[in-house]
């Protein structure tokens, strides 16, 4: 099943060639950027912690109360009243700056998904250039060995060679055939893995370019800590402080402010006679302390450890982050060495060969049997020069992903 989808899209793909649309990779991310869901989603959190912010200030219900009965003498009384509770205006602002932190704290999340994107659209688009490169490598074995097996089954055929150099030169080209068709399988899988990145139907391909990235900044390890995922993290130590400042808050005493209206029929203490036509008012003011505030404490010292665990995570993501870019450094030097290394010697060894090869072939200084494994060793300098060239853009993605880049 999953050989004929993968063949399927292949056939697709093949069959829309033409509506293929080249796309620069500053392009591609900035599509990405503007379309891919897991940011969208990300950044609707980010509005949805915007809006909290406005319940910092929510008061309690608003109680209403209506009594009716003998409450001041025999006669029957009605009384009707509203009472409010509120707390201090620190607790309201404490409770406001712990929903800006969270906010906060979701827009960095909005920033290290998109630098995640952004490092994933780059890793998937030169991985889609390193793959051209290695078509074209095979395009011209391809090339090659058919004029070869050409030339071998003709030669048989007027005996001037034996069996083994045409079963060589078809050996040679039926693998290639392999690597082809394994190729174009693996084109398929990262067109589809490019489009979701990317979000869009629009069959996107890296645009001509030069195969070789440049770093976009030097080592900086200062840097690091302006990185979305420590600010990230330093952030949740931020939260912390604001979960503290609420639960101390919440120490202060509460007020209570109310207001009532009740009759009282009969003869008042001015030894007047009221009907239930006349109303008093009255005016309450309470405050509610807290007496026992054990467990509220409680959560005042379990608050301060998260907040030391914010801190000890901090440290322990620098340690790592710090780790890593040093290992990416040392990828990048070693990497970079073995390009310079092929591009000052081994290509040069290689088109040498090839070139001698194929003078030597045409007088007649060595058979066909040791000209294939002469393009076949310079051949294989090209291969792993197109390897290191995508470890070197692998590790330029890792130092730019990690310089803000």
């Amino acid at each position: 099943m999953k050989q004929l989808i993968i063949s399927a899209v292949i056939c697709a793909i093949c069959g829309i060639s033409a509506a293929q649309v080249p796309v620069s990779l500053k392009a591609a991310v900035d599509t990405a950027l503007k379309n891919n869901l897991l940011v969208k989603n990300e950044q609707l959190k980010a509005q949805y912690q915007q809006l909290l912010i406005n319940t910092a200030t929510a008061l309690p219900k608003t109680n209403i109360l209506a009594d009716a009965g003998q409450i001041n003498s025999i006669y029957t009384d009605t009384k009707f009243g509203i009472t409010q509770n509120f707390s201090l205006p620190k607790v309201y602002s404490s409770q406001k700056e712990l929903l800006q932190q969270e906010w906060k704290s979701s827009l960095l999340n909005v920033a290290v998904k998109k630098a995640l994107l952004k490092k994933q659209v780059e890793q998937l688009f030169y991985t889609m250039v390193y793959v051209e490169q290695k078509k074209q490598l095979l395009q011209y074995l391809d090339s090659l060995y058919t004029s070869f097996y050409k030339k071998a089954a003709l030669r048989l055929e007027k005996g001037e060679s034996n069996l083994l150099e045409k079963v060589s030169a078809e050996t040679q080209l039926g693998q290639i055939h392999i690597q082809q068709q394994q190729l174009q399988q693996d084109v398929a899988v990262l067109q589809l893995q490019f489009q979701l990145l990317l979000n869009t139907t629009t069959l996107f391909v890296p645009e001509p370019q030069p195969v070789k990235m440049e770093l976009a900044a030097t080592a900086d390890t200062t840097k690091l800590k302006e990185h979305a995922t420590m600010q990230l993290i330093q952030q949740q130590e931020q939260i912390a402080l604001a979960s503290i400042a609420v639960e101390k808050s919440k120490l202060l005493p509460d007020l209570l402010a109310g207001y009532s209206n009740t009759s009282i029929k009969g003869t008042g203490a001015d030894n007047k006679i009221y009907g239930s036509g006349k109303r008093f008012n009255a005016i309450q003011i309470g405050i509610g302390i807290p007496l026992f505030a054990k467990a509220q404490k409680e959560k005042i010292n379990s608050a301060k450890f998260s907040r030391q665990i914010a801190a000890h995570n901090y440290t322990a993501g620098m340690q790592n982050i710090q780790s890593e870019y040093e290992a990416a450094v040392a990828q990048y030097n070693k990497y970079k060495q073995t390009v310079q290394y092929f591009e000052t010697a081994a290509l040069k060894n290689a088109s040498l060969i090839t070139s001698t090869a194929n003078l030597q072939l045409a007088n007649g200084s060595i058979n066909y049997l040791e000209w294939v494994q002469l393009i076949n060793q310079s051949v294989v300098v090209k291969s792993d020069y197109t390897e290191a060239i995508k470890n070197l853009n692998e590790s330029i993605i890792q130092l730019n992903y990690f310089n803000n880049q």
